[in-house]
């Protein structure tokens, strides 16, 4: 069970009206094609699950060249970094949830987006941040969601309204470096906008920061909110919830329900499978993956 809505007929007709869009026979021989194309590959998981491809596949655009690049970004940066990958418990999630929290809205955007939204809390426990968990938290929740559902779109939302100066600096630049690595290079993610609301007095020098991390692309779908009344002209009332003046449901409940979901697939987390960087052909790099699964010789002027 999920308390994630799925799109509805309205939003699957915008989903469909998208450029890239592929009927479903054309997916299902791309989902064919890139299980026959990991079998050749001596480094990574043979994958089975047509469904989780199929998302894969979805969330780079119906584009096999970019699901093969990302898929073996995807597997390779969990041998790299496994400490984003860790185990936790119901317990140190509840604690965590004292100094701020993750979770995904239940409701679509009208585009058929889904909300990531981050919260800070009130508290004076610095020493007690555990930046880790919440990284592992966030990427947890992003392997979740390409489980249940395509990944059409991702808008990020930010609440800033509690974060203290040594939250902020828990992030160091190797830190935040590969914690997006193992998010925005690693997952089908298609980041449509940044929203960031009830910003700090350091907020200059936090977006400044974040900025040295991602592609021009993302900068320039970045947002500062000073007001709500701006936030609605991106994201619907009806999509948040109400502590943002939306008439979506109680975000306390939409925490408790992405813990409760957490929990439920806690074995499947653990479970998931990583690259075996000892078998990695030498001299091979995602972009230079062709569409036959061999590697070709980057050709430099």
């Amino acid at each position: 069970m999920t308390y994630l809505i799925p799109p509805n007929e309205t939003q699957i007709e915008y989903i469909k009206n998208e450029e890239f869009y592929q009927p479903l026979y054309k997916l299902d021989e791309d989902v064919t094609h890139l299980m026959e194309w990991l079998t050749k590959q001596p480094h990574l998981p043979n994958i089975t699950d047509r469904k989780w491809l199929a998302h894969f596949i979805t969330g780079c655009k119906y584009n096999l060249q970019r699901s093969k690049q990302v898929i073996e970004s995807y597997f390779v940066a969990r041998a790299e970094f496994p400490e984003f990958f860790g185990s936790f418990t119901r317990e140190q999630l509840k604690e965590a949830t004292k100094q701020g929290s993750v979770c995904l809205f239940p409701k679509l955007t009208p585009e058929g987006n889904r909300i990531f939204c981050t919260t800070t809390r009130p508290s004076s426990d610095d020493d007690n941040y555990d930046v880790m968990l919440f990284c592992q938290v966030s990427i947890a929740i992003l392997d979740l969601q390409l489980k249940l559902e395509p990944m059409y779109g991702n808008i990020i939302l930010y609440d800033l309204k509690h974060i203290r100066l040594a939250q902020f600096m828990a992030f160091t630049p190797t830190l935040t470096k590969n914690l997006l690595r193992c998010c925005i290079d690693s997952f089908p993610l298609r980041v449509k906008t940044v929203h960031y609301i009830n910003p700090p007095k350091f907020m200059s020098r936090l977006i400044t920061f974040f900025k040295l991390f991602v592609s021009n692309k993302i900068r320039d779908r970045i947002f500062v909110h000073d007001s709500l009344e701006d936030l609605y002209q991106y994201i619907p009332k009806d999509v948040l919830p109400d502590i943002y003046g939306g008439t979506g449901g109680n975000l306390e409940k939409y925490e408790e329900d992405m813990l409760d979901l957490l929990m439920a697939n806690k074995e499947w987390l653990e479970a998931r499978p990583k690259a075996d960087l000892s078998r990695r052909p030498e001299h091979t790099k995602t972009d230079e993956l062709d569409m036959n699964g061999t590697f070709k010789k980057l050709q430099i002027d």
